[in-house]
């Protein structure tokens, strides 16, 4: 598995890139950002198994509460690498921050969803024109949940132009929408499981499909000047990543020991979620179906071929 190089793929082979790197005397101390999606389990288990340590890097993951919130970090200097959602990526691009995308993470299959439109169990909406002037509780305003929301809503014949957005922390999502405060959200499998087991909500599906059959969710990154200053520690990084990846794919039972603590959630809960799958080569054709959305949903103002953002 590698990151491949044409006119359409984005990246050199992590492979490689692992045994080009130097030994090291001392680690080199690393922060990265992260969201609470299960697809950190992977840079969670490389951590506590040591592949970043043997790759010369002393990894810390800071919790990050939103896609949005990693961008400003790491335009700031305050993380030099982060992972969040693709379509963060894709407004800061289109606004002219000098981001460089190193590495995939969770991949959506239309055949794997991961993720749900959540209503409470006593709701009468169903996908369509129910949703028509409702609320919808998000973690960020520019998130690919309100891209998706917004595309399945209008594939089933409502009109998602009517539809208010508002942002609500992951951790009180799911209050809100049983107080009645916001009429929907969507959660990803480290709530979804959480919420169904809990008997007050219901599943509407999976609106993700609504930007295309595959596309990557999540993605790694840092800002161009990092890269350029630190060229090594980055591809000593990628080189552990892809390692503790390819692993994560394997093994995904095993997972839920890392993440629980991290999303501060009881393991048994997280025991018979849907494991993302995360991706190890760099496409972007996978990102182009997030931009063309968002371009559509008027989220940039107009669609850039996604090379211009990965890793070259």
């Amino acid at each position: 598995m590698r990151f491949r190089r044409s006119e359409v793929l984005a990246a050199g082979a992590l492979a490689a890139l692992a045994s080009a790197v130097p030994a090291r005397a001392a680690n080199t101390a690393l922060a990265v950002g992260a969201t609470f999606d299960d697809d950190i389990s992977a840079t969670l288990y490389g951590i506590a198994n040591g592949v970043f340590a043997r790759n010369g890097l002393d990894v810390h993951v800071e919790p990050l509460l939103s896609g949005a919130a990693g961008a400003s970090a790491v335009a700031s200097g305050a993380l030099p690498i982060a992972k969040s959602s693709t379509i963060a990526l894709v407004a800061a691009h289109a606004h002219g921050l000098p981001f460089v995308i190193i590495a995939p993470s969770v991949v959506f299959t239309a055949d794997r969803p991961t993720s749900a439109l959540i209503v409470r169990k006593d709701s009468a909406l169903r996908p369509g024109k129910d949703f028509n002037g409702k609320t919808l509780g998000v973690s960020s305003l520019v998130d690919a949940r309100v891209i998706s929301i917004k595309a399945w809503i209008d594939q089933n014949g409502g009109d998602s132009s009517t539809m208010k957005f508002i942002e609500v922390p992951a951790s009180a999502v799911l209050s809100a929408v049983d107080a009645g405060r916001i009429d929907a959200t969507v959660v990803s499998n480290t709530q979804l499981g959480d919420a169904v087991q809990s008997g007050l909500f219901k599943n509407l599906g999976e609106p993700n499909a609504a930007i295309g059959k595959r596309y990557i969710v999540n993605t790694w990154y840092t800002t161009r000047a990092f890269l350029a200053q630190n060229p090594d520690i980055v591809h000593r990084f990628l080189a552990a990543l892809l390692t503790s990846v390819n692993y994560a794919n394997a093994h995904p039972s095993e997972m839920t020991a890392y993440l629980a603590p991290f999303v501060k959630i009881d393991e048994a809960k997280l025991r018979n979620m849907t494991h993302s799958v995360i991706a190890t080569t760099l496409v972007a054709g996978e990102y182009q179906p997030v931009i063309d959305a968002a371009a559509k949903y008027g989220f940039i103002d107009k669609p850039f071929p996604a090379r211009d953002f990965l890793l070259l």
